[in-house]
């Protein structure tokens, strides 16, 4: 099963859109998939459903900065590559995706119970919520490789 599988697979069965990612990369980051699985608890719905940056989006950028983001403090180079990385996925995910933000993606208010049923209900939810999470992990697992810890 593929990361994006796995990530999809985790988020149908209620993780929510970062747990999803989080927990599917964990190794990758450096953590136990319990303690991703807190990491990213509050991440969903555009972190604390805010709807702003989709949280399957933020925990990609999460797994990046744990897997790559181990310099010092007086490592400018290096504190910039990763940060740099980190928007090229950033951007990498609203290009393919169409947006970064959760409200964008969504076009609807999760806040407002009646319109997030309506939304459930239509399988318009699922629909966006499963693209993001499963391109996220496409994309993430691309870096990944293409970006491995330096010795």
């Amino acid at each position: 099963m593929s990361k994006s599988e796995q990530a999809l697979s985790l988020f149908r069965k209620g993780y929510n859109c970062a747990q999803a990612i989080l927990v599917t990369f964990s190794n990758e980051a450096g953590v136990d998939a319990g303690m991703a699985f807190s990491i990213a608890s509050g991440l969903g719905g555009g972190v604390g459903q805010t709807q702003n940056i989709c949280g399957a989006i933020n925990a990609g950028a999460i797994v990046l900065s744990m897997r790559l983001g181990r310099y010092q403090p007086e490592d400018k180079e290096r504190k910039n590559d990763v940060a740099y990385l980190v928007g090229q996925f950033v951007s990498e995910c609203r290009k393919e995706l169409g947006s970064a933000n959760c409200h964008e993606l969504l076009r609807i208010d999760i806040n407002n119970l009646r319109l997030k049923k309506q939304a459930a209900d239509s399988g318009h939810l699922a629909s966006v919520c499963d693209n993001a999470v499963s391109k996220s992990a496409e994309i993430l697992e691309r870096f990944l490789t293409e970006n491995p810890i330096e010795g």
